[in-house]
């Protein structure tokens, strides 16, 4: 509904376009990520996930019609998903060094995304929060405990 003198005054193209929508909803999760990492590790993830989801809900149309571009310099939904892997294994190997971190890391990260994406559909009920809540501290309680068999003599 904008005219194409107007369109291309603010884009080169319709690829320019796709790519700054990207790069925008990929900050926002960024920043958002970056503020509330902690509490979707290691606790406090009822909270944390009612305000992480709460901060993206705003732009949830925009997102999801985002992850259904597969193009890999267009891709948001793998961005998404590798940025929480990344903060998953700094926040493993700060903990420890498993063999098994990346794993863990690849695991911690898809429940978070996973219930974003879940949460999106369905919205934030505390039947499911729990349900994930008690996931996410198997897959800590997990890893602990095979530190602790790794690091027998």
């Amino acid at each position: 509904m904008t005219s194409r003198s107007t369109f291309y005054l603010h884009y080169s193209d319709k690829y320019d376009l796709l790519n700054q929508l990207v790069e925008t909803q990929f900050s926002v999760f960024e920043k958002i990520v970056d503020k509330r990492i902690e509490g979707l590790i290691s606790g406090q993830f009822e909270e944390t996930i009612t305000h992480f989801y709460n901060e993206l809900v705003n732009s949830k149309q925009i997102i999801r019609a985002l992850f259904t571009i597969n193009e890999p310099e267009f891709n948001l939904k793998q961005k998404f998903e590798d940025t929480l892997y990344q903060y998953w294994l700094r926040y493993l190997s700060e903990k420890s060094s498993l063999k098994y971190n990346e794993l863990i890391a690849k695991f911690g990260a898809s429940i978070v995304f996973d219930t974003l994406n879940w949460t999106f559909e369905n919205g934030i009920d505390d039947e499911t929060l729990l349900f994930v809540e008690n996931i996410r501290k198997k897959i800590l309680e997990m890893s602990t405990s095979l530190k602790e068999i790794h690091d027998e003599p």
